[in-house]
């Protein structure tokens, strides 16, 4: 009769398998949320600025024009005519004054006469001088290459001193006016990026990025923040002028981190921790948990502070709820 040979088990096959990952190093910063508002580089309300009946509306409503563009004429009729009247007189004045130029070589003219024919000559062409410029307020031209909003004024009209006559607002790019608080706008710098949300637009069309162009050399006393202005470096054609948004923006000094898959993170009563994995003598794994400051999560990779932990260390990537610090695992093949 043949004697029974026993079977030696094999320890690490009756351990449960756990689907692992390497800590990867990443670098971490403070993420700060502040409203925002989309406003043009230049946006003016163009006015009338003397009054007069409009004779000529030379644009359309929504129309790109370059700057010095011509839009709106007033009636000049009296300023070309006293214009005109003006240019006369100072051609007589310098007649005048190269006539007694002439005389006072030869003693036919005092040198007070002289002197006077100077001064009439000069208050013609600073007469000319106020014409011309009265006739040009009397035109009203693009300050700026922009687009130009609704047309509210049409020929005929008689405006007033003041009086809005056309909005120019020029095509871009786009600013951001935001303020972020004391405690966390210390790091931030020109040339700093962040990202601008408009809620009320579209997915896929409500994001776009921006850096930081200018920061105010003060704080705010009533809201204790610090005012900032940025430029829209993205393109989103959906985006206008007087928008509200957010500004998503990394504040601080950058920190030392580790990237791991979220699913890695568990909880308990004590906080969110991960099960490290260290390496035993027959082939088998402990899991040691070890407790972790999380700092963001970001499409299913979380970030995460080193205390505790070294890059390359494996974790267990699955199914952490199952496990007791100290259980006994193997590693799930690929």
């Amino acid at each position: 009769m043949l004697a029974a040979v026993p079977v030696y088990a094999d320890p690490a096959a009756s351990l449960p398998a756990v689907q692992t990952a390497i800590l990867q190093p990443a670098t971490w910063r403070t993420t700060a949320q502040v409203p925002a508002t989309v406003d043009a580089q230049q946006n003016a309300v163009l006015a009338a600025q003397r009054p007069g009946v409009v004779v000529a509306v030379l644009y359309t409503s929504g129309q790109t024009v370059a700057a010095g563009a011509l839009l709106v004429k007033l009636d000049d009729a009296p300023e070309q005519a006293q214009l005109v009247l003006d240019q006369a007189r100072l051609a007589e004045a310098k007649r005048a004054l190269g006539r007694d130029a002439k005389l006072l070589q030869i003693a036919g003219a005092s040198q007070a006469q002289y002197e006077q024919a100077q001064a009439d000559t000069a208050e013609a062409k600073a007469q000319v001088a106020l014409d011309t410029a009265m006739l040009a307020q009397l035109n009203i031209t693009a300050p700026f290459a922009g687009t130009l909003g609704i047309r509210k004024i049409s020929q005929g009209d008689y405006v007033q001193q003041g009086q809005a006559v056309a909005q120019l607002t020029q095509s871009g790019p786009l600013r951001v006016l935001f303020s972020v608080p004391q405690t966390e706008a210390g790091d931030l710098k020109i040339g700093d990026t962040f990202t601008l949300t408009i809620a009320s637009l579209p997915a896929g069309a409500n994001s776009v990025r921006g850096k930081i162009t200018a920061l105010s050399p003060q704080l705010d006393t009533q809201t204790n923040a610090r005012a900032m202005e940025g430029v829209i470096t993205g393109q989103s054609d959906a985006l206008l002028p007087g928008m509200y948004g957010v500004v998503t923006l990394q504040t601080g000094a950058p920190q030392p981190a580790f990237s791991l898959p979220a699913t890695a993170l568990n909880d308990d009563t004590l906080g969110r921790f991960v099960y490290v994995l260290d390496a035993g003598a027959n082939g088998d794994y402990t899991a040691r948990a070890v407790y972790v400051s999380e700092f963001s999560q970001n499409g299913g990779t979380a970030v995460i502070g080193t205390a505790g932990l070294n890059a390359g260390q494996r974790v267990v990537a699955v199914g952490g709820f199952k496990l007791d610090d100290g259980d006994a695992v193997t590693l799930q093949s690929p």
